[in-house]
C-alpha cells in the first residue's frame, strides 16, 4: 500500500512540475496550452494540500513535492503581497497614480448605486482627480452632448490628458471609446503604441514631467476576456449553455493568444523607453498568464512589491476572485504602496491606487 503512495507522490510532483512548466511557454495554436493559465490555482492548491498530508503522515516520499512547489514559487509570489511588511520608509517625494476600468461610465447592474448618480460620480471622478495620475480604461466620450462631452470640458479647465480613441467611423458619431490619462502634471509628449483589430482594446503613453524628472505612463487595455457575456448562474435549456460554453473558451483562447502577442510589443516598447516607466491599467490576464509572467521579468509589479492580500479586482458577475488590472514599473522609481480601491465598487472593476517615488540619480 505504501508503495503505491510513493507511486503516486512521485508521478503527482512530476505532473505538477510539468504543469507549472508549460505556464512558461508562448501559448499557440500549435501547442494549445493556452488553457493552463486557468489551471494553475487549482494546481497550487493541490500541491499545497497533498505536502501538507504527506507532512502529516510523515511520508519521505511528500518530499517530491518540494520540488513543484520551488517551480511554482514566481506564481505563488504572484498570488498574495507580503512584502508590504517589509517596505522601508522613505521621506521622498511621492505621486499616485491611478487605473481604472470605467465600463463607458456604466455603473454595474445590481449596485448600490444608481445609473445616474454613479454616472456622474464617474463623471466627477475624471474632471476632479484624486490622485495625481489617473489612467481609464473603456472611456467613452460622448462630442454631440453638452454634459457628456468630457473631453471638451477637460479642454475648458486646460487639464493635461491624451485620448487614445477608436477609429473614426459611422458607429463613433455619437461615441468615441478608448483609453484616457490625466495629469496634474505637464505631459510632454504622448502616442499610441498598439491597437487591437477590435480599435477597442489599446496601448497609449505619455511622457509626464514632475518636478525634475520625466516618468514614462502606459495605459494599457489588453484583449478582452469575454467572461462578461456569461453569468453561470443563467438558467437556460443545456444545449443553450453548451453553445455558451463553446462561445466563451473560444473567445477565451483567442484572447489568450492576442494578449501573449500584444505584451510582447508592450515589452519592446518599454525596452526602448529613455525614462522610467510605469505601466498601468486593464491587462485581462490572471498573474498565472504566460503574458503576466513575461512582464514581469522585464518589470516590477507594484502588488507583489507593496501591495497586501489577494488584491482581486475584478467586480463582474462571472468570477470575484480575479486580479486582472495590474500596475508595473522599471527604471529609476519604486512603488511605495499599491492598495485596491474595494469601496469604488461602481463598474465591473475596482480601481487601483499606487504610489511611487524616484530613486535617487546616478
Amino acid at each position: 500500500m505504501w508503495e503505491h503512495v510513493k507511486y503516486f507522490n512521485f508521478v503527482a510532483a512530476i505532473l505538477l512540475s510539468l504543469l507549472y512548466a508549460t505556464g512558461k511557454i508562448p501559448p499557440s495554436e500549435k501547442f494549445n496550452l493556452w488553457f493552463t493559465i486557468f489551471v494553475i490555482p487549482f494546481a497550487m492548491l493541490a500541491n499545497t494540500i497533498l505536502l501538507i498530508v504527506a507532512i502529516v503522515m510523515s511520508k519521505k516520499s511528500g518530499l517530491y513535492y518540494i520540488i513543484p512547489m520551488i517551480i511554482g514559487v514566481p506564481y505563488m509570489i504572484s498570488t498574495i503581497g507580503v512584502k508590504h511588511f517589509f517596505k522601508k520608509e522613505s521621506s521622498k517625494p511621492r505621486f499616485s497614480i491611478m487605473n481604472y476600468n470605467i465600463s463607458h461610465l456604466s455603473v454595474k447592474p445590481g449596485g448600490t448605486t444608481g445609473y445616474d448618480s454613479g454616472r456622474k460620480i464617474l463623471m466627477d471622478l475624471v474632471l476632479h482627480p484624486t490622485t495625481d495620475i489617473q489612467c481609464y480604461q473603456e472611456f467613452v466620450n460622448f462630442p454631440r452632448s453638452k454634459d457628456l462631452n468630457i473631453i471638451s470640458r477637460l479642454e475648458e479647465r486646460n487639464m493635461n490628458f491624451y485620448f487614445s480613441m477608436e477609429p473614426d467611423n459611422v458607429n463613433t458619431a455619437n461615441a468615441r471609446a478608448g483609453i484616457l490619462i490625466v495629469s496634474k502634471y505637464p505631459i510632454v509628449s504622448r502616442g499610441d503604441i498598439l491597437e487591437s483589430t477590435n480599435g477597442f482594446n489599446r496601448v497609449a503613453y505619455a511622457d509626464i514631467k514632475i518636478n525634475e524628472d520625466t516618468v514614462r505612463v502606459i495605459n494599457v487595455h489588453l484583449e478582452s476576456m469575454g467572461l462578461g457575456q456569461f453569468d453561470p448562474r443563467y438558467r437556460s435549456r443545456l444545449s443553450e449553455m453548451k453553445n455558451k460554453t463553446r462561445t466563451i473558451l473560444s473567445k477565451l483562447k483567442f484572447g489568450v493568444l492576442e494578449r501573449s502577442k500584444q505584451i510582447k510589443q508592450v515589452a519592446d516598447f518599454v525596452a526602448t523607453c529613455p525614462y522610467p516607466v510605469i505601466c498601468v491599467g486593464d491587462f485581462n490576464d490572471m498573474p498565472y498568464s504566460y503574458s503576466y509572467q513575461y512582464l514581469k521579468w522585464r518589470m516590477k509589479n507594484s502588488f507583489e512589491e507593496s501591495g497586501s492580500g489577494f488584491g482581486f479586482t475584478y467586480n463582474g458577475g462571472t468570477l470575484r476572485t480575479l486580479r486582472i488590472d495590474n500596475q508595473f514599473y522599471s527604471g529609476r522609481v519604486r512603488s511605495t504602496d499599491l492598495k485596491t480601491r474595494y469601496d469604488m465598487a461602481y463598474t465591473d472593476h475596482f480601481p487601483l491606487v499606487g504610489t511611487y517615488e524616484f530613486n535617487d540619480r546616478e
